[in-house]
């Protein structure tokens, strides 16, 4: 499935929070979407999976409205995964990861035998089989977030959002997760992730959208988005570089005192 957004804007509390942003999220691709805090990055990522509607612009999925290509139908092309989704309910792991499956299901379906094999893909490759009885009140933060990738993946849905998926992991399971989310693109997926992590954006990630102040100042592969320019416009930071084993890191150096190239707020 392809997503295209054309001149798509939002507000909140009487302000623009994004404008008129029009970019094209693609199949078979893994795409970060960074920024700092307050660019935009979770409102854009709700607007993209149908889940709010903007101020004004379209979003549209392989060219068609959210309205006609019907709700059902949405829920089982994408899997969102929230920064922080709520469970209200002490369900256990593989319940709350059975919930995933709740799209290709009818209203008075049961768990059929492809329902049951797509929750045992997901939990094993989120690593979280073996919580699978513990109730999501037990887990940690990390746990649980692994837990709700999970639930995500068992959607097994050709679009994948994830709302920063590595934020509350340790440095091994973060990752992990990138690679997981990587391979998911290698397969056919489009796969567009929140990150505040500039060198995993720039190792794992196909491609970046960076957000500054609701707007759309780069998109494209990690070298051209990732600029000492375009950083220090976002962020008002100084990086430190380097390679290892051929790959890139960024450090955060320090904070640029008077950064005169963040663009204006719309």
């Amino acid at each position: 499935m392809r997503i295209e957004t054309h001149g798509l804007s939002a507000t909140a509390g009487g302000r623009t929070i994004l404008a008129d942003v029009t970019l094209a999220i693609e199949p078979g691709a893994f795409t970060g979407l960074i920024g700092p805090n307050g660019a935009g990055k979770t409102s854009l990522l709700r607007l993209l999976a149908g889940l709010a509607e903007p101020a004004a612009g379209r979003v549209t999925y392989d060219g068609r409205s959210a309205a006609q290509v019907g709700r059902r139908a949405l829920a089982r092309g994408i899997a969102y995964l929230p920064q922080s989704g709520p469970v209200h309910w002490p369900l256990r792991a593989e319940a709350l990861v059975m919930l995933g499956r709740l799209p290709h299901r009818g209203p008075l379906g049961g768990i059929a035998a492809a329902d049951r094999a797509a929750v045992e893909r997901a939990l094993s490759t989120a690593d979280t089989a073996h919580l699978r009885g513990r109730t999501v009140g037990t887990l940690s933060g990390g746990e649980r977030m692994r837990v709700l990738l999970a639930r995500a993946l068992a959607t097994e849905a050709p679009v994948l959002l994830a709302d920063e998926p590595v934020a509350a992991l340790d440095p091994g399971h973060q990752l992990a997760c990138m690679a997981l989310l990587r391979d998911a693109a290698r397969r056919g997926s489009g796969v567009v992730a929140v990150l505040h992590d500039l060198t995993l954006a720039a190792r794992f990630c196909d491609r970046l959208i960076l957000l500054a102040n609701g707007s759309l100042l780069a998109e494209g592969p990690p070298s051209r988005v990732l600029t000492d320019e375009n950083l220090c416009a976002a962020y008002g930071i100084a990086i430190h570089r380097g390679e290892a084993g051929g790959e890139p890191f960024l450090l955060p150096w320090h904070a640029l005192p008077s950064p005169t190239c963040l663009p204006e707020t719309p």
